[in-house]
């Protein structure tokens, strides 16, 4: 069997290069922790809370890099800020929202009347 000396530094620089390529990438994904089910993105889009209908507007913007709920996967972020699939969010979400002091006065101010 004959080894072209010529060809094994290449195949070498090849190698090397594929496998620190790799390793990169891999690191950047294990940088970035997220909690269940959401994804981190450079470039973070719109995220849909549970009631919120794939057809709420969007604007095509870029937001800052984190952890996002990707509504694509069929995920929302419930009330308790935690990303979940949308089959579980509470069928009347209005139920779960948290009412503040000034909120829950004018709402039985109006209920009275």
């Amino acid at each position: 069997m004959e080894i072209k000396l010529c060809c094994l530094p290449m195949n070498l620089i090849f190698i090397t290069a594929f496998v620190l390529i790799f390793t990169c990438v891999d690191a950047n994904r294990r940088k970035h922790k997220c909690k269940l089910n959401e994804e981190w993105m450079e470039c973070g889009g719109c995220e849909l809370k549970c009631g919120q209908s794939e057809f709420t507007p969007c604007t095509l913007q870029c937001r800052p890099a984190g952890c996002y709920c990707p509504p694509y996967n069929g995920f929302r972020r419930n009330f308790d800020g935690k990303c979940i699939p949308k089959s579980q969010c509470p069928k009347d979400p209005i139920k779960y929202v948290n009412v503040t002091k000034s909120s829950e006065k004018y709402l039985n101010a109006t209920r009275s009347t």
